[in-house]
């Protein structure tokens, strides 16, 4: 193959390695877009999430709409202030938000009604007492809704929502609406969002749906064909036909004679206009607003009716009362269950979502006698108002003309808890004291006896629901027999107190994986050397196995980070910017006896989940995580709060020190001693990694720089200093000096900033820490070292620079100070008082008598001598030390210095001193050769003499 081939070869290999990747990283990306949630959006459809309570029992001649519930639309689409003002109303279709529902029900089926708005949600920023919306909803008797709460729950909220209606269903019917029980009525409501002009056409243009002319009617409306925004408008109630708890319709009056007759059965009055009258003059007794209180009012009939504190329902706020048209002697002679002078009623209440009695109120059902009037002759229920209204049951004291009451009493006929002496009822009192959450329904059951008093058998579900078990809950009861006794009672009364959808509660963090135990610290964050943690925490798992609780986890977008306010766990929790952040995953949350909540779960962040521009986890950045729960069991999939906020600071390894740019200066002695405050300056750059930075909750802390010393004979590091946090800020001015001190050993570092990720340092060393010098060079020389630690305190490799460190001065004595010599010994004291002979080749300078010098060398054990210049035979000489550094020079070439000796001085003495004398060891060599030439000649001299007197003789 030529090799112009191969150079092409190798290019396309080359541009094939570089473009996978980025290829791959697209389509990861795609992938997480899909995945994470980022373009999803939510649906403007509204939906019914739960039927709270509403009178699914209707009569033909008070046919009354009645319906308390949670309804699911997206977030902000509907906003409470549009009516203007606490209590104001909707009159121009500004809400987005209205009902609009079959009037006529199946009789005349194109024939619907518009419902509108009145807003009860105390504004903070209005003028107008907080209980005025509540006042003007008790005060209510036309068509109007109103919302209790707006519950938010990640993309949509939860509108709690009250109607009170009217209806005009038809009063005659075929054979099958005459059956006990009744038959059934569709009546659809259909809720519609947004822009409400236009939404919803009818067949006569310009006759109908006008919200400036206040025309609420379409009697030609066909849902099929003039919806005109199918996108945001449902029918709520068609999942009531779907379940079977659609309306069913009892007729007012009954068919047929005698043993042929046919009722629908007995009726609970469901109140409308002032019949009967409660406080506030009309229909209070339905989605009671108690969250403020309300002031006294004052009934022109009644007189004065006082008010309540917040939590609290007024007395004479709800009624009961049982009709029966069975009451005819000559349709029904023998009085066949023609008496329903008696009935049952309970509080219930919602606790978790799940129905429970209200145990300050009505912990049981309560058997309720004497009802008028007696015996019962009613045929119809047409003027039946005069009727309830003069025998009602309120929520009162026992009343002298009236033996039909309703208030709660124990087994001793002492108020129950809730149950105030006046007739008020604390439904704030009962929620803290059981844990509900906030809505409370009242639901009664008929007794039914014949006219003589005898046992009714016509149909015991619907006449006598008590003798099929259908009547009341109980603490322990299933939730199947709940539903059962409720739909077999009536429900009549209403209230809500601080309601709140039960939402899943939320799961924490508590740990980011790292090389630890990856406990999240008091801050809320973990230091980790990995890019793709697995993050955990604890859970609270579904009391339904077949719908287990899921865990979402989110990784904060950095350019929509997480909101601050998110640790008050408040309920604005939605993408109003997208602070969710990008969904890394979810998973079921599992049981788990260790966890407190009950369960467990753990995701991985693979760090292949966050699509571009975010650059996924980076060494020397975070990810700030977190997560909230989702319940599978209602198919709306509501969310808690968000979880806690756990951070990951990603950290690496530190890079070694340069050792290149290390130091070490050794202080000597001057005179033989150490000036004072003599310390060893160790000197260095450190360039850490990572260094403290924080903005607002956030911050790393810096890599910490560990200073360490070791004789070379010792086995063991001695540790100088480690620098605490924050030493190294990243955002500290260039030429910025600081210092840090060792807590420990007492020891500080001077810093000063040299650049952006660059500091020189410089440690002082008391010449005290360097002991144990015994003479031999090993003991003299030191390596000092340095580290640099990570925020996860992981050590980088070390640097180190080796020095001798001579700090101990030269002793010099004198032996000898004649004119014909000078000497002595240099030794150095070791251990205490240990003597040592000063190192061959260290230099001691003499200063003569005239001024001039001369140097020699220490030799073998310490020796040193000098001979006096020629003509020097006086005076006083000194000797010195002067730099005790045998070697003179560091690597570099540069004059290391050494230790000055103290200076010994004496007078030349002419004679030599005793110890210097032959023999002694004191005279030099040549002068004892001189001596002895001049012993041989002198010998030989004497011996001449002799030879020459004996040849005279």
């Amino acid at each position: 193959m030529s090799r112009p081939i191969i150079v092409v070869l190798v290019t396309l290999l080359v541009t094939l390695a570089m473009v996978v990747p980025l290829g791959l990283s697209a389509l990861s990306a795609s992938q997480a877009n899909a995945v994470d949630g980022q373009d999803e959006t939510a649906s403007r459809k509204p939906l019914l999430y739960r039927m709270l309570g509403y009178n699914n029992k209707l009569d033909s001649y008070q046919d009354e709409l009645r319906m308390d519930f949670i309804l699911r639309v997206k977030h902000n689409e509907f906003d409470p202030s549009c009516a203007n003002s606490t209590g104001g109303a909707d009159t121009r279709g500004s809400c987005n938000l209205a009902f609009a529902y079959q009037y006529k029900g199946s009789e005349y089926p194109a024939y619907y009604r518009r419902i509108k708005y009145l807003n009860t949600i105390a504004s903070a920023s209005s003028s107008d007492q907080p209980w005025s919306g509540a006042y003007k909803w008790a005060q209510n008797r036309d068509e109007y809704f109103t919302v209790h709460t707006i519950i938010n729950s990640g993309l949509y909220d939860y509108l709690t929502v009250s109607i009170e209606g009217d209806l005009a269903l038809k009063n005659s019917a075929d054979a099958s609406y005459y059956q006990p029980g009744g038959a059934n009525e569709p009546v659809n409501i259909y809720a519609v969002v947004g822009q409400q002009k236009g939404a919803l056409s009818c067949l006569v243009p310009g006759s109908s749906w006008n919200w400036v002319a206040g025309i609420n009617d379409c009697a030609t409306f066909n849902p099929d064909t003039m919806i005109n925004a199918p996108d945001r408008v449902s029918n709520i109630t068609s999942t009531l036909t779907a379940d079977g708890k659609n309306f069913t319709l009892y007729m007012q009056t009954c068919q047929g004679k005698g043993a042929d007759l046919q009722c629908s059965g007995p009726y609970s009055w469901v109140g409308w206009d002032g019949n009967p009258l409660l406080y506030g003059g009309s229909q209070s007794n339905w989605g009671m607003v108690t969250d403020y209180g309300f002031p006294d009012y004052n009934s022109f009939t009644l007189g004065k009716m006082p008010g309540s504190d917040p939590g609290v329902a007024p007395p004479r706020s709800f009624f009961a009362y049982w009709l029966n048209v069975r009451g005819s002697t000559i349709y029904n002679p023998d009085g066949i269950c023609s008496e329903t002078n008696s009935y049952y009623y309970q509080w219930v209440a919602l606790k978790d979502g799940q129905w429970v009695p209200v145990d300050e109120l009505t912990p049981e059902p309560v058997l309720v006698t004497g009802q008028q009037p007696s015996p019962n002759s009613l045929t119809t229920t047409v003027g039946a108002e005069v009727q309830a209204s003069r025998y009602s049951a309120f929520n009162l004291p026992k009343q002298p003309d009236n033996p039909n009451e309703m208030f709660a009493t124990d087994k001793d006929g002492n108020p129950m808890p809730a149950q105030k002496a006046d007739g008020s009822i604390n439904f704030k009192e009962a929620k803290a004291k059981q844990g509900l959450d906030g809505y409370f329904k009242m639901v009664t059951w008929p007794v039914t006896t014949n006219r003589d008093g005898s046992a009714c058998t016509v149909s015991p579900e619907v006449y006598n629901p008590e003798r099929k078990g259908l009547v009341g809950i109980r603490d322990g009861m299933n939730s199947s027999d709940i539903e059962r006794n409720l739909s077999a009672g009536w429900t009549i009364n209403s209230a809500f107190y601080k309601y709140d959808v039960p939402r899943p509660k939320d799961p924490t963090i508590t740990s980011i994986q790292n090389d630890a135990d990856g406990s999240l610290d008091a801050s809320g964050s973990v230091y980790t050397s990995k890019l793709d943690p697995v993050i955990s925490g604890e859970c609270t798992p579904s009391k339904d196995a077949a719908h287990p609780n899921k865990v979402v986890l989110y990784g904060e977008d950095p350019a929509n980070p997480i909101s601050d306010g998110q640790s008050q766990n408040g309920g604005d929790l939605v993408k109003t910017a997208d602070t969710w952040g990008f969904n890394l995953g979810e998973v079921e949350c599992k049981v788990d006896p260790k966890s407190k909540q009950g369960g467990s779960w753990q995701i991985q962040d693979t760090n292949k989940q966050y699509p571009s521009p975010d650059p996924g986890n980076k060494y020397d950045g975070y990810r700030r995580y977190h997560a909230w729960e989702i319940e599978t069991t209602s198919g709306f999939g509501l969310t808690s709060f968000f979880s806690n906020v756990g951070t990951a600071y990603f950290v690496s390894g530190e890079n070694v020190p340069d050792a290149s740019k290390f130091s070490v200066t050794v202080p000597h002695t001057v005179n033989g001693s150490l000036p004072a405050g003599s310390a060893v300056t160790f000197k260095g750059v450190a360039s850490p990694v990572y260094t403290a930075w924080s903005s607002g909750k956030l911050g790393m802390t810096d890599s910490k720089m560990a200073i360490s010393m070791k004789q070379n004979t010792a086995s063991d590091w001695t540790s100088l200093l480690t620098t605490p946090a924050n030493t190294f800020q990243r955002d500290a001015a260039v030429n910025t000096s600081s210092a840090v001190t060792d807590s420990t050993t007492g020891l500080t570092l001077s810093l000063t900033k040299t650049a952006d990720s660059n500091w020189s340092w410089s440690l002082n060393i008391p010449a005290d820490k360097f002991s144990g010098y015994n003479g031999g060079d090993e003991t003299q020389m030191y390596d000092f070292q340095v580290e640099m630690i990570n925020p996860m305190n992981i050590r980088s490799g070390p640097a180190s620079i080796e020095r001798k460190v001579d700090i101990t001065p030269t002793t010099l004595t004198l032996e000898r100070y004649d004119v014909f010599q000078v000497a002595g010994k240099a030794y150095k004291y070791v251990d205490g008082d240990t003597k040592v002979p000063e190192t061959k080749g260290t230099v001691v300078h003499v200063t003569w008598p005239d001024n001039t010098g001369t140097d020699v060398t220490v030799g073998d054990q310490g020796l040193w001598q000098a001979v006096p210049p020629e003509g020097v035979n006086q005076g006083e000489f000194t000797a010195q030390v002067l730099s005790d550094d045998a070697e003179s020079a560091d690597p570099k070439g540069g004059f290391q210095g050494g230790n000055q000796s103290a200076s010994v001085s004496h007078a030349l003495e002419f004679r030599p001193s005793n110890s210097a004398l032959p023999l002694t060891g004191g005279w030099p060599l040549s002068v004892l050769k001189i001596l002895l030439l001049m012993a041989l000649g002198l010998v030989g001299f004497v011996a001449c003499l002799r030879n020459r007197q004996e040849s005279r003789h």
